[in-house]
């Protein structure tokens, strides 16, 4: 690009970042502009260059202007009699500098680090002050970096595999089962990454030779190490979450990972994320059917090999375990991206926390809940789960979950019917044979920001809804015939589930050893 405006240089002085800009065109009327990268948060600021040269231009920035909430602000310059914009880009010095030093704004419990985005781009980033953010886990950090560069190839040797799922916080889910089938049956080399606070910790500890503290020295080591990455969740997930510029995480990215998934992909769009040139690749994609596979091959350009039929880890411990006489309905709706890092103020505005606290309240579904000794579950999406104070029942026949309270799988295998929006957990309750109540109140708005590869009219297997009135009436149908599934919903699993045995772990392992792992 022409006139390509290069950062070169970032210093932090008390509470502002400075922004050293090198630009070869005109610098009269140039003006700089730090933007909040949410769809839903129009937050902005214009900045004047405090300094300038012939061409360098020094910008400030005070994170006292900035809105308290977490995400990304982008830095950006514009002419001011003109349309024209430009994206300055960090140097290789810069991007350097930023990777081995510690460039950061601490306002109580907020953390404000700049970082490079997409393209080097500058983006000063905002969340929570972290344990991962001390001085002293920097040294830990650097330090396996420097044993991984002198003696990785030692390490190498042992032909690592590492298993792990979300924040590394729980063992429940596909990566778990994997693992554990992998333990059963003597595979050595398979190790699991876990924080010492997860609820699971106590139960890991029969496998302690090849469990590994999340943030310890040998955490560090094995993720630079390893031949594999096995993991319902994408790299980042490995290691510490939205970390500051650091030389791990540079390299976690381009190691080679077997993407289990959490669950089919069909209802959310995220090719953008997960496919073959998105923000989060996989080395090979774990698919359950043709169907989903010919969804991963035409979107996400994977080529079949790559995204074998092998059916989900956890479903080899699927097993019923609803009681008719006592039936549980699990509500589970999914996330909303533009609600996540949020306060609570603007998650109470929101029409997805308004929707639900409603339904809660719901008189008529509480009576009859009441009337026929039902039990509704309510479960929290783990990336919302900081809102779960934010709703309330005094309903004794209603009760509210966060994710880490009881593992996912158990309500799956325990509840009698799934009510849910988009959540891709459904697919565990209809490979049950049980049914699934989709409500979509924001259906519009979720095809508009996500999207879907079905056809949400024609394509889901279970009785769709938008206005509360209909689905309190769906539920009491299903109530007084059973919880029994619709024959024209059974008719359409051989579609979407290649397999439904207990063989998936099994197909997973010879995958992975006839990759020549």
């Amino acid at each position: 690009m022409e006139n390509q405006p290069y950062i070169t240089k970032i210093q932090v002085k008390k509470n502002k970042f400075l922004i050293f800009v090198q630009y070869s065109g005109t610098v009269s009327g140039l003006q700089g502009r730090i933007h909040f990268c949410n769809a839903w948060l129009d937050y902005s600021h214009d900045l004047t260059a405090i300094q300038s040269s012939a061409d360098t231009l020094l910008y400030s920035i005070d994170t006292a202007i900035l809105e308290s909430s977490e995400g990304d602000w982008e830095f950006l310059l514009y002419q001011t009699d003109s349309d024209i914009s430009y994206t300055p880009i960090l140097s290789n010095r810069t991007r350097l500098t930023l990777l081995l030093g510690r460039h950061y704004i601490r306002k109580q419990k907020l953390l404000y680090f700049p970082m490079g985005g997409s393209a080097h781009k500058l983006l000063i980033r905002c969340r929570h002050w972290q344990r991962y953010d001390t001085f002293s886990h920097r040294l830990k950090e650097l330090s396996a970096f420097g044993i991984y560069k002198l003696f990785g190839r030692f390490v190498r040797k042992k032909h690592i595999w590492l298993v792990y799922e979300k924040f590394c916080i729980t063992a429940q889910e596909n990566g778990f089962y994997f693992f554990e089938y992998c333990m059963k049956h003597q595979k050595k080399n398979v190790y699991f990454i876990l924080d010492k606070t997860s609820p699971q910790w106590d139960y890991m500890q029969k496998y302690k030779d090849n469990l590994i503290p999340f943030l310890s020295f040998r955490h560090i080591l094995y993720l630079l190490c390893a031949d594999l990455y096995i993991s319902p969740d994408a790299r980042y997930h490995a290691y510490a979450w939205k970390p500051m510029p650091n030389p791990v995480t540079r390299e976690i990215n381009s190691q080679k990972l077997l993407f289990l998934q959490h669950g089919v992909t069909a209802m959310k769009k995220v090719d953008h994320l997960f496919g073959a040139r998105g923000s989060s690749p996989a080395t090979y994609f774990v698919t359950t059917s043709a169907a989903e596979q010919e969804i991963i091959t035409q979107n996400f350009g994977y080529p079949p090999e790559k995204a074998p039929i092998l059916g989900f880890a956890r479903w080899d411990g699927l097993r019923d375990t609803s009681d008719p006489a006592h039936p549980v309905i699990l509500l589970m709706p999914t996330w909303r991206s533009w609600l996540e890092g949020q306060n609570n103020e603007i998650f109470q505005q929101s029409s997805y926390y308004q929707h639900y606290a409603s339904l809660l309240s719901n008189q008529e579904l509480q009576d009859y809940l009441k009337a026929h000794e039902l039990k509704l579950l309510f479960y929290i999406h783990p990336k919302l789960q900081e809102f779960i104070s934010t709703f309330h029942s005094e309903d004794s026949q209603i009760e509210l979950y966060s994710f880490d309270s009881m593992p996912l799988n158990q309500l799956l295998m325990r509840c009698s019917m799934m009510i849910t929006d988009y959540s891709s957990a459904c697919w565990d309750v209809y490979y049950q044979g049980k049914p699934v109540l989709f409500y979509q109140f924001d259906v519009d708005d979720y095809n508009r920001t996500n999207g879907s590869y079905l056809n949400m009219e024609k394509d889901l297997f279970g009785d769709r809804c938008t206005e509360q009135e209909n689905l309190v009436h769906l539920i009491k149908d299903y109530a007084e015939n059973g919880f029994q599934e619709k024959q024209k919903y059974a008719e359409m699993r051989k579609e979407y589930f290649a397999y439904i045995d207990h063989n998936n772990c099994q197909r997973t392992y010879e995958y992975i050893k006839s990759q020549g792992y």
